[in-house]
């Protein structure tokens, strides 16, 4: 009976050895991923500007102009304007494949983030949409290696919104991660 009680002691002593040597490694792990997370803080910070070609990964992006409206047009007589009490952000955007294989680019991998903090997704409202060029949008777009395509990219902010940046994404999912920041106004 004692020999069974010093075995349940042993392998209790290994697991609670076992428990610490995992815990102290965690540590380290999580302060390698604190100093990656700070380098890549670092690296994040450089802004770019309209007319630049900026990289995110093996993508490339170049926002080539800007309007700022509250009332989008309509040029159908069936179609309404779309009109906001905010502003209307129309970035005519054209994407680079870099890569050596085809390469998807959807609206849902630019975000736009203004100068109190906030975050905003491209508009996915049915009227707005309808009165951009169909062919111009950036909806499940393939883009084969060495080429490019254009399209525009709406976003509704708020009137109060007055500085604002673009930020690029390398891609979806395994070949998404990497950011970039275009300062627009």
């Amino acid at each position: 009976m004692k020999k069974i009680g010093k075995f349940i002691l042993i392998v209790f002593g290994v697991i609670i050895a076992f428990g610490i040597i995992a815990s102290m490694l965690g540590d380290d792990e999580t302060s390698s991923s604190d100093k990656a997370s700070t380098k890549s803080a670092a690296t994040e910070e450089k802004v770019y500007q309209v007319g630049e070609k900026v990289e995110a990964g093996k993508l490339a992006y170049e926002v080539t102009n800007i309007s700022v409206t509250n009332e989008i047009a309509s040029d159908n007589e069936f179609v309404e304007s779309a009109v906001t009490e905010g502003q209307f952000i129309i970035i005519d955007v054209t994407a680079y494949n870099n890569d050596s294989e085809a390469r998807m680019v959807d609206s849902n991998m630019f975000k736009m983030k203004d100068d109190q903090g906030r975050e905003f997704q491209p508009s996915s409202d049915s009227e707005v949409m309808m009165l951009v060029d169909g062919m111009m949008d950036f909806f499940l777009q393939d883009i084969n290696p060495g080429l490019s395509k254009s399209g525009q990219l709406v976003f509704e902010l708020p009137a109060d919104a007055t500085s604002y940046t673009l930020e690029v994404s390398s891609g979806f999912g395994w070949s998404g991660g990497e950011y970039e920041q275009i300062q627009l106004k």
